[in-house]
């Protein structure tokens, strides 16, 4: 009687041995935590080009700048979708008015060459089609 009285004793430890192997690499995402996201996910590129174009309006450079590198996007599930992106922005040769900076290339002459390292938070509800840039700061680089 003393051998399956023990063995349920154990039972439990094992269990919780079994998911602390299982998530040890990969832990649970937690409702409402950030999670790692994927730069090319759909509403990821839209929120970053929401955030391009809002700091693009903010600023008082004649010349557009976009995304030269994605450092890191994270995203958290709230009433919507909170994204938080680091990124790297260079200056491009177009004027703001430029409707698509995509195709435009970056400044590399040095009087004109500008780099920074911004952080955005954007907040989207998509099925309200509402966008909001919560955060944009930027030091150069």
């Amino acid at each position: 009687m003393a051998a399956p009285r023990s063995f349920l004793l154990l039972l439990p430890l094992l269990l919780l041995a079994l998911v602390f192997t299982v998530y040890a690499d990969h832990p649970p995402h937690l409702i409402g935590g950030l999670s790692e996201a994927n730069e090319n996910e759909e509403g990821v590129q839209q929120a970053l080009n929401f955030a391009m174009t809002e700091f693009n309006r903010g600023t008082n450079d004649k010349y557009g700048s976009r995304v030269f590198r994605v450092l890191r996007v994270r995203k958290q599930i709230v009433s919507g979708v909170k994204y938080y992106f680091d990124v790297e922005v260079h200056r491009t040769t177009c004027n703001k008015s430029v409707a698509d900076l995509s195709n435009c290339p970056y400044h590399v002459d040095p009087p004109l060459k500008k780099h920074s390292i911004c952080q955005f938070e954007v907040y989207t509800v998509s099925w309200l089609n509402q966008n909001s840039l919560v955060k944009n700061e930027c030091r150069d680089a």
